[in-house]
């Protein structure tokens, strides 16, 4: 048997081990286990999806890692549509929208995101925050010579009980302020923030003695309607001879510091008369006049046409008007909130639907306390509906009706500060009663007041609680409006009494199911209708004596500002 050789090794060194054999020491650095990186991102947000805002706020300061999925958009959008409902802020009106809102900007930028998903969730949910605690930085806004406006009456020391009122409305970032005050120009004044942007003159044509600014209103349609940028802006401006005139400003095209009215209306004397509150949709624009006198124009193309009037006498001040259009048509919907009569020295609520559009054969079916005049025009009322909130049921009555009546009863008034609504919701802020001798009084200068061109001081001093009643609860409806189609009649439903102010309430205002009230003594409160939640803003104001002047506010998504005892201050939410 013949040996085989042994095959020698090559002197070449082997090559490295791909496993080790036995217990060696390594020299890396071993990789430690953590919360951080034994978990997937999507279980740490489904975890994080269990905290409330706090907890997500103070889980940011335990790590890195932690902070950064704390700070998820979607998480945070998922806590605010579960705690506030709707995926928006709400408190808007109309169509003016706001690029200051800290958006979160797609990557790449080329690439259109939705809007939903460009919106920083965490800012909105401190903003909604913020006004739900009543968390806000206060600003003062008025200067004395600026408001008043050129050859204005200053009053004298022992007049200055209260400061004159104004009037304020909100468009996007900016701010309209007027003088309610007689001049022989009053001025209306916009304002971005500080700067005062422009500086608008109003002038009677048909009188040169001081007339004043009544009301103003802006028009709530669509930008994108009417082919313009979202900064325009419309409105119109009503003076107390019975005029208005209707301003444009365009940020984008504009540079000077002063502008003119692009369209003015001058009214028949038949039909001159103090219009105290208004609504603009474009083209469309209702006035509503202290006498309950209510005209409805037309403002397609370069002229103004006075198209129809309606008057009243079951219905009576404090007002509020609510126009919108009707997606499904052209027509337009305007809701009426108005003080009625309840037998025999009493006042509650009651509501109504006006359907209005662009026809001139079709024929009207009022209601039976309206009288028509109808001259030639294209907008026209179509149908009306209204609701009482105390109604007396007709025939024999059970005892289900009996105990909805002595409720009823129970919530009439002596006197009525305001009325707002916005479509949705009704709210009623009861006044107090006023002594005999000064109720004999005022209904005596409210004859007067009627029968001439001049302002009336206040509109809201001869409506009136029975003294079991407090002045400072307001009464919260719900309005049903069923389809036109439908058989069911429109109800206005008491809701609940909302609590929180002290003292007498100067103004209200109403949108999108929150209501901010104006207190005679500068408290201001906020209340989310849909869940009768209440916090106050600011206090009322120390030592304080009651004006005679009514204050005004109005607010949007993100902040407040109010006319009244302190002067014009805006309170921001965005903070």
């Amino acid at each position: 048997m013949s040996q085989v050789a042994k095959h020698r090794l090559s002197p070449a060194p082997l090559p490295p081990s791909k496993r080790q054999c036995g217990v060696q020491l390594s020299s890396e650095q071993r990789i430690i286990t953590t919360f951080d990186n034994a978990l997937y991102d999507e279980l740490v947000l489904f975890i994080f999806s269990f905290l409330d805002s706090r907890d997500l706020c103070a889980i940011q300061a335990t790590s890195r890692n932690c902070s950064r999925l704390a700070n998820d958009d979607q998480l945070w959008k998922a806590l605010f549509v579960r705690e506030f409902g709707k995926a928006r802020l709400r408190g808007g009106k109309g169509f003016y929208g706001r690029a200051d809102g800290r958006l979160v900007k797609p990557l790449p930028s080329r690439i259109p995101a939705p809007a939903g998903e460009s919106l920083n969730w965490k800012w909105m949910y401190r903003i909604s925050s913020n006004w739900r605690n009543g968390r806000c930085a206060v600003q003062k806004l008025d200067d004395a010579e600026v408001v008043l406006g050129p050859q204005s009456r200053v009053p004298a020391l022992h007049e200055r009980t209260s400061p004159p009122g104004s009037h304020v409305l909100l468009a996007g970032s900016l701010t309209i302020s007027a003088s309610s005050a007689a001049s022989q120009q009053p001025t209306i004044l916009l304002r971005n923030r500080n700067d005062l942007l422009l500086s608008m003159t109003c002038r009677s044509h048909i009188t040169s003695e001081p007339i004043e600014i009544s009301t103003i209103a802006i028009d709530q349609s669509s930008p994108a309607s009417n082919r313009l940028s979202q900064a325009f802006l419309r409105f119109a401006a009503f003076l107390s001879t019975g005029e208005f005139v209707v301003y444009e400003h365009d940020p984008s095209l504009s540079s000077s510091s002063t502008t003119s009215p692009r369209l003015a209306f001058i009214p028949s004397s038949r039909h001159r008369s103090v219009v105290t509150h208004a609504a603009y949709h474009h083209p469309l624009l209702v006035t509503l006049s202290h006498s309950f006198t209510l005209m409805v124009y037309d403002l397609s193309g370069d002229t103004i046409t006075h198209t129809q009037s309606l008057s009243s006498f079951t219905s009576h001040p404090p007002t509020s008007l609510i126009l919108s259009a009707v997606p499904s048509s052209s027509s337009y919907r305007l809701v009426l909130a108005y003080a009625i009569p309840v037998y025999p020295a009493h006042w509650s609520v009651g509501t109504t639907e006006l359907i209005i559009s662009p026809s001139g054969s079709t024929t009207l079916t009022p209601d039976n306390h309206l009288n028509v005049a109808t001259p030639r025009g294209k907008f026209v009322v179509r149908s009306t509906r209204s609701a009482r909130a105390f109604d007396v049921p007709q025939g024999w009555i059970d005892e289900t009706k009996l105990q909805a009546m002595r409720a009823q009863w129970g919530r009439k008034v002596k006197q009525v500060a305001d009325t707002q609504t916005d479509g949705k919701w009704v709210v009623l802020a009861p006044g107090d009663a006023p002594d005999s001798s000064s109720s004999s009084s005022s209904r005596g200068s409210l004859s007067d007041e009627r029968s001439s061109n001049t302002l009336p001081a206040s509109s809201s001093t001869s409506y009136v609680s029975p003294s079991s009643h407090s002045s400072a609860h307001l009464q919260l409806y719900r309005l049903h409006m069923p389809p036109p189609t439908s058989s069911h009649a429109p109800k206005l439903t008491f809701v609940r009494t909302l609590h929180g102010p002290l003292g007498h309430v100067s103004a209200l205002s109403l949108a999108d199911g929150r209501c901010v009230s104006l207190g005679v003594n500068g408290s201001i409160w906020v209340w989310d209708l849909e869940g009768g939640d209440g916090a106050e803003v600011a206090g009322p104001v120390e030592l304080c004596e009651r004006g005679s002047g009514r204050g005004t506010v109005a607010f949007d998504e993100r902040r407040i500002v109010s006319s009244g005892i302190r002067g014009i201050e805006e309170r921001r939410f965005d903070i």
